[in-house]
């Protein structure tokens, strides 16, 4: 009985250690999701489709979710509840599964994203730039912070309607100017603008970012897969009717899951 005891008690240590590193995880998803939605918003929002976002959105969903499931497992292992114990695995293979999910999203959007920008991303900056105040922050924020100018390069602002009303007497907008400053874009030269493009800026970017959250979510996703077993092992302990005392209605424990016909299987 000793040994069995000691049996339980380790698994339980190993599961505290679990515990406390999986609030770690949940924490450091949270961050990495909100930093890398806020570094790509800009590049995202000039997209005319959400679908790119859904990735962030998820991981920080998951990151809320694990401080859940971890506040769930502080409940449910020190009184040996085995019921919370039973609904906390299930959680965690939900986040598990998120994880995954999460990961092939990020996989895929990296290597959509080159050609829907490469379709998309011209007529966008063309039809929205000073008519939709939104996209114009965007575009001037991508346009200054990667140093270009247009989709495929500075020629694409002959064809805005912005440009083309006569109501204005830049040719590029002021954000194209290797030093920003009020109607710099009235002159079209080498000296004075960014001439390349930023479609290619904007892949790389926005590619590179979405790498991390691949990485980040498959391997967070094995480590809580380590939580699963643990979480297993110490339920099939409890459940298996040697330790019915310790989680007894008598200390604030509940009746066990598993029948006793199970338990002798």
């Amino acid at each position: 009985m000793a040994s069995k005891c000691c049996g339980l008690r380790l698994t339980k240590f190993f599961f505290y250690i679990f515990q406390f590193i999986f609030l770690f995880t949940g924490l450091a998803i949270c961050a990495l999701g909100a930093w890398k939605f806020l570094i790509t918003y800009h590049f995202l929002r000039v997209l005319d489709s959400h679908t790119y976002s859904t990735a962030f959105y998820l991981f920080l969903a998951t990151g809320c979710l694990v401080i859940l499931v971890f506040l769930l497992g502080c409940c449910a292992i020190p009184k040996h509840w085995t019921k919370l114990l039973f609904l906390y695995i299930i959680l965690l293979v939900a986040i598990f599964l998120f994880e995954i999910l999460i990961g092939v999203l990020a996989f895929i959007f990296q290597e959509n994203i080159e050609d829907d920008l490469n379709l998309n991303f011209n007529q966008t900056i063309l039809s929205t730039y000073k008519f939709d105040d939104g996209k114009t922050i965007s575009i001037d924020y991508i346009q200054e912070k990667l140093h270009c100018c247009g989709a495929v390069n500075y020629e694409d602002w002959s064809q805005s309607p912005w440009i083309q009303d006569g109501a204005v007497i830049n040719k590029v907008p002021d954000s194209c100017c290797k030093t920003v400053t009020e109607y710099c874009g009235f002159r079209d030269h080498p000296s004075n603008i960014n001439m390349e493009g930023c479609i290619r800026f904007i892949v790389e970017k926005v590619q590179a970012n979405f790498w991390i959250i691949f990485i980040a979510a498959l391997g967070i996703c094995a480590f809580h897969a380590i939580g699963i077993i643990l979480g297993i092992i110490l339920f099939l302990k409890l459940e298996s009717g040697k330790y019915d005392a310790d989680y007894s209605p008598q200390n604030g424990g509940t009746e066990a899951l598993l029948s006793d016909t199970q338990h002798h299987l």
